[in-house]
C-alpha cells in the first residue's frame, strides 16, 4: 500500500495573494480615475490614465520587490502632479505600496521616503494656503495620518507574521 501525500491546499488558497493584487491594482486604478475626474480633471488621457495604469500594474509585484514598487509609485505620483494639474491625493493613491513596503526590514526608509513625500506634498500644496488655511492643514495633516496608520499597520502585520512563524516552530 503506497502512502499518499496530503491534497494541497484548495485553488482559492493557492492563487488568493495573485486574486488580492489584482483587485487591489484594480480599486487603485477605478479610484485613481475617479477622483482625479471628480476634482476637476477634465481629460484623464494624457495624464491620469496612464499614470493610474502604471500605478496598477506596479501592484501586481509589491510583493516580490516591494521597496522598488515604492519607489517607482511614489516617482509617479510627483511626475503626475508636476505634469498636470490635479488635487489627487498624494498617499492614499499608494497606500499598498506604503503598507507593504513597511513590512519589510527596510521600514526605516519607507519613513523616510514618507516623510519626504508629505514634504513635497506641502510645498505643491502651499497655493491652498493663500485661500484656505483650513483647507491646508486638513490636507496636510490628513496625509500624514494616513501614511502613519499605513506605516504601522505594515508594522504589526509584519510583527503578527513573525509572532506566528515563531508559534508554528517552536
Amino acid at each position: 500500500m503506497s502512502e499518499s501525500s496530503p491534497p494541497g491546499p484548495p485553488a482559492f488558497v493557492r492563487f488568493a495573494p495573485v486574486i488580492v493584487d489584482l483587485m487591489i491594482a484594480t480599486v487603485t486604478i477605478v479610484i485613481f480615475v475617479a477622483v482625479a475626474l471628480a476634482t476637476g480633471v477634465r481629460s484623464p488621457w494624457p495624464y491620469t490614465i496612464p499614470v493610474a495604469l502604471f500605478l496598477g500594474a506596479l501592484l501586481l509585484f509589491r510583493r516580490q520587490w516591494p521597496m522598488t514598487v515604492l519607489l517607482l509609485s511614489v516617482a509617479a505620483l510627483i511626475a503626475y502632479h508636476l505634469a498636470s494639474w490635479s488635487p489627487a491625493g498624494w498617499i492614499w493613491p499608494i497606500s499598498a505600496a506604503y503598507f507593504t513596503a513597511a513590512t519589510t526590514r527596510h521600514f526605516l526608509w519607507v519613513i523616510g521616503i514618507g516623510i519626504a513625500q508629505l514634504v513635497y506634498s506641502a510645498i505643491d500644496a502651499q497655493w491652498i494656503l493663500d485661500h484656505n488655511i483650513r483647507r491646508y492643514l486638513f490636507h496636510t495633516l490628513g496625509e500624514t495620518l494616513l501614511l502613519a496608520i499605513l506605516i504601522g499597520a505594515g508594522l504589526a502585520h509584519a510583527a503578527a507574521q513573525r509572532w506566528h512563524r515563531q508559534q508554528a516552530n517552536p
